[in-house]
């Protein structure tokens, strides 16, 4: 009831904060690229692995240090952080990168999904998706929205209360664990807890 009572409210979300900021994105993404073709010293597609490839480990000599599982030179995020350090190019393509899943993900889409009898975005939640008991949510996911970066927060800004009032984050404190060391009565993990001691160092400590 009370899931199917939040589905049903919503969530207001400010439309034109999350347009500015796609048009931010979007002019940092023609800034990366310009730099980019700058360095290559021609046009490229940014999205083609295949000429990727061929710039980086051919034309610039890089080192392929991850491959595909064919074999050949990779152009994942883990290949080119790999690089990163040694040539400015490989950051340019990660940096377009990230800019690129922002907009398309968030700050494009969102407003798209806003319901034009609410003006609101109704997401779904989902009770046993997750192996470890927690909530899911899809369509779109609202607990996957970014917050470790400056731009992520940024997009968290535009989820906004009705006037008069508040949104308010709460969250509870290795709740897993928590759970675990209750209905196991695990001795170690209930003194650690009790302790307020680091809880994976305790863990680890056990094993």
């Amino acid at each position: 009831e009370v899931l199917t009572r939040i589905e049903a409210n919503g969530v207001k979300v400010d439309a034109e904060e999350l347009r500015r900021q796609s048009a931010d994105l979007g002019r940092r993404m023609v800034a990366a690229q310009k730099r980019a073709f700058e360095l290559a010293g021609r046009s490229f597609n940014l999205d083609s692995p295949k000429q990727l490839q061929g710039l980086l480990f051919d034309e610039l000599g890089l080192p392929a240090l991850v491959k595909t599982p064919k074999g050949q030179p990779s152009t994942n995020e883990e290949a080119l952080e790999a690089i990163a350090d040694q040539h400015e190019l490989p950051r340019l393509i990660l940096e377009h990168r990230g800019l690129h899943k922002l907009r398309s993900t968030y700050t494009d889409k969102l407003p798209e999904m806003i319901n034009p009898d609410t003006g609101r975005v109704h997401t779904s939640y989902h009770q046993a998706g997750a192996a470890t008991g927690r909530l899911s949510s899809t369509d779109p996911n609202l607990q996957n929205i970014p917050i470790r970066t400056e731009d992520g927060r940024r997009i968290r800004t535009a989820f906004v209360a009705p006037e008069g009032r508040r949104i308010v984050a709460c969250d509870y404190s290795q709740i897993e664990l928590r759970i675990m060391a209750h209905l196991s009565e695990d001795a170690g993990l209930l003194a650690a807890f009790e302790g307020g001691q680091d809880i994976h160092r305790a863990t680890a400590a056990e094993v």
